[in-house]
């Protein structure tokens, strides 16, 4: 698949039963979504162990044409039809493991990724609010947690599957939820479960790793003030968590800070006027999480990403990224809730069930 991909696609065709053969006439841009390297503690809700993560850059360096997220946004803008397909390799968050674990990967494949900073997280050295929800039910006592939320739930904690499950409708149901209630709800949790400090320190980048990773060749891009649904903001709010994040990080790094990630970042987390909000506040670039490759042409401020960081073998992270390449875009813009072929056990990657592409 990985040859074929490159010069041709498959593209659905109406009263047909199979899909058609067609040579592509434009190269395709793919920008991969992670968010931690590593196992242990927060964020609960997601792992990948060192040796995959790993696994997954030797392919990229050995069989793709990899860019920085710059070169990618400057071959879309310059479009150029000899170009081949090219992939750029991204972070959302800001979580330590990247210092600790990613960065020394990074750095012997030579993979120029971009890190989406949350900036208060950053400055505070404090986990978002969904971290805290996770973390609440990782220790709470018994075998349920009742909730005075959506007209009261009792959620299941028998295994630590069920309590990141539980954890993730409740934070399924607060992404719906106005942010000043969100932040009454997440404070009144809070008083229900101790949160144990030690479990909390040092989780997120220090502006000290920041430097070092910047120094190293690791790019950097703005993911808010505080991780907040946009949708759920007025356009002042979400103007100023756009805004003032950029602010911070420049005031740290020296740089102009270009680049954004939408918070979770499908259609109904962005809210109408997100994308144009993200260009008004002089973001070159905004990604989303909805699934897909980006070609030349595409809105700058609303690219798709794909998440692949659960394939856990080398052959099924191959398939899944060129069968992103191999797909029609008119086939990616109808089915982006869909998002990857099922991995190798037959279940769609445990991960963007948990918080639905994050």
């Amino acid at each position: 698949m990985r040859r074929i991909s490159q010069t041709h696609e498959l593209r659905s065709v109406p009263g047909q039963r199979l899909p058609s053969l067609r040579r592509i006439s434009q190269p395709k841009y793919l920008i991969l979504c992670y968010h931690r390297v590593g196992t242990e503690g927060i964020p609960y809700y997601c792992t990948l162990p060192v040796g995959q993560f790993e696994m997954q850059m030797r392919y990229l360096r050995n069989h793709c044409r990899v860019l920085s997220l710059g070169q990618l946004v400057d071959e879309m803008n310059n479009p150029n039809a000899s170009a081949s397909h090219a992939v750029a390799v991204t972070f959302d968050d800001g979580y330590s493991d990247l210092y600790h674990h990613a960065l020394p990967i990074l750095s012997k494949y030579e993979i120029p990724a971009t890190v989406y900073l949350t900036a208060d997280c950053i400055e505070t050295g404090e986990v978002a609010w969904y971290d805290r929800i996770f973390l609440a039910l990782q220790v709470a006592r018994g075998d349920y947690f009742e909730v005075a939320i959506d007209n009261g739930l009792k959620l299941p904690l028998g295994s630590v599957q069920q309590r990141i499950e539980s954890a993730a409708r409740i934070v399924s149901i607060l992404r719906k939820t106005p942010a000043v209630q969100r932040r009454d709800i997440c404070a009144l949790l809070e008083q229900q479960v101790s949160l144990p400090p030690e479990k909390l320190q040092g989780r997120m980048l220090s502006w000290q790793q920041i430097r070092e990773m910047k120094s190293a060749g690791v790019f950097f891009g703005s993911h808010t003030l505080s991780h907040p649904v946009l949708s759920q903001l007025s356009l002042e709010e979400a103007e100023r968590e756009l805004r003032d994040s950029k602010t911070i990080l420049e005031k740290n790094l020296h740089e102009p800070i270009l680049d954004f990630a939408f918070p979770f970042g499908r259609s109904e987390d962005c809210g109408p006027f997100a994308y144009e909000a993200a260009a008004r506040c002089g973001y070159r670039s905004a990604v989303t999480t909805t699934w897909g490759y980006n070609t030349a042409g595409a809105n700058m401020h609303a690219l798709r990403r794909v998440q692949l960081g659960e394939e856990r073998t080398e052959a099924s992270f191959a398939l899944q990224l060129h069968h992103a390449f191999f797909r029609a875009s008119d086939d990616v813009t109808a089915s982006a809730s869909v998002g990857p072929l099922p991995n190798t056990t037959g279940e769609v990657p445990t991960r963007d069930s948990v918080l639905a592409r994050r």
